[in-house]
């Protein structure tokens, strides 16, 4: 059972991949050496424990949903859980193993009565919830207006990370001077390279959740403005890359102002919650924050979605305001399966449960004893469809008679 532990500890706490954490066995020499193929049904074995296993009925509980895409028509929809008592003792900015997994579905078609369904059966595990936390994707959204139509005293929060990268997108996106820079910046990142000024090379742009990861960027072009200042640098190279750059001194100071206080509010409410008390700390930031007409408008845009949320909280309670974790989730989970050939969900989504579940020798004793990779596999033919390799392999693999030779 150590050598399990062990396993499952490589794989989901340090990020490992299923060989590489069978190679550490080989490399530290231990008389039992598990194949990575093992190591996956035990990790599997933990997800399915971990999904399947009771929960307490409570009336504080706060749902966190989302989806996850891979290649081809699947989609994992995921609910995890958390209740407000926990997170009254340990804070609210959640960590893998705060929230429980209260359900893992497979879909084909994932519409707002599906979402709806999946609400209602987590329901049944652990009692009607408190909240909902979710970021507005339509289905998502959608699902949980139906599931409040019939439970209407569950509230919906909106995720603070989504509607604040909203928010920014909205002030920046449209703006002509916005678009330039970006263009100029794609210059510079191809023109720095192979010269002597390669190490003020301009950061890369995310293509994922980009508009709240915009502070590199904006930094990189106040600080090399500043440098050239003070530096009083006189290089033609220089002023080719980087001359164009104090022209937007001004407007990539508001960009900064906009991107602090929004890292500022977040710092608040991921942290503290969302109450009364926490809103009016934000506000007090933001005006600390917002110096330019235009960083004071967007405070005043990220102030009234604050107390659009407080509206739906009780005298003396503190909600969730964020699904961040989820998001985290996902993403350890992508970069767990990166390395597959196809980038299909397969059984291993229930890597997802694993991440949440406690990985003590109790629980994972437990988890061992109870289910079994006939489980896995049964869990996964009632939820799942054969994988993307299974069926390039039966479409192609028995063609006869090509060759490369």
């Amino acid at each position: 059972m150590q050598v399990i532990g062990r396993a499952v500890h490589l794989v989901l706490a340090t990020n490992s991949t299923l060989r590489a954490a069978a190679q550490c066995f080989s490399v530290l020499e231990q008389a039992l050496t598990p194949s990575f193929w093992a190591i996956r049904l035990w990790v599997l074995r933990l997800g399915l424990f971990e999904l399947q296993r009771a929960k307490p009925l409570a009336s504080d509980w706060v749902f966190i949903v989302d989806g996850t895409i891979a290649l081809g028509q699947h989609k994992a929809l995921v609910i995890l859980g958390v209740r407000l008592e926990q997170m009254r003792r340990r804070g609210f900015n959640l960590g893998h193993q705060d929230v429980v997994t209260l359900g893992l579905k497979i879909l084909t078609r994932c519409d707002g009565p599906t979402v709806q369904a999946e609400l209602e059966a987590a329901a049944q595990q652990v009692g009607e919830p408190r909240a909902v936390v979710s970021d507005a994707g339509g289905d998502v959204k959608k699902g949980v207006s139906l599931f409040q139509q019939a439970h209407p005293e569950v509230d919906w929060n909106y995720d603070l990370t989504h509607r604040l990268a909203r928010l920014l997108e909205k002030e920046l996106g449209p703006a002509s001077w916005w678009s330039e820079f970006l263009t100029r910046v794609g210059q510079c990142r191809q023109g720095c390279q192979q010269t002597a000024w390669s190490h003020l090379l301009p950061p890369a742009q995310r293509t994922k959740a980009r508009w709240f990861n915009l502070e590199p960027l904006v930094r990189w072009g106040l600080q090399v403005v500043a440098y050239g200042r003070r530096e009083a640098v006189v290089d033609d190279k220089f002023a080719a890359l980087f001359g164009w750059l104090p022209a937007f001194e001004k407007r990539l100071e508001e960009a900064r102002q906009m991107v602090r206080l929004m890292k500022a509010v977040c710092g608040i409410i991921k942290h503290q919650g969302i109450n009364a008390r926490q809103v009016k700390l934000c506000a007090q930031r933001i005006g600390q924050i917002a110096k330019t007409e235009q960083s004071r408008k967007f405070g005043k845009q990220v102030l009234e979605f604050l107390h659009e949320q407080l509206s739906h909280v009780k005298p003396g309670e503190t909600l969730l305001g964020s699904s961040d974790v989820i998001e985290s989730v996902f993403g350890k989970y992508k970069a767990l399966v990166e390395r597959s050939p196809l980038k299909a969900i397969t059984a291993t989504v229930l890597m997802v449960a694993a991440l949440t579940s406690e990985r003590t020798p109790a629980v994972i004793r437990a988890a061992m004893e109870t289910v079994g990779a006939a489980d896995v596999a049964a869990w996964f033919a009632a939820n799942g469809e054969p994988t993307l390799l299974a069926k390039r392999r039966a479409a192609l693999g028995n063609l006869k008679g090509i060759n490369m030779e």
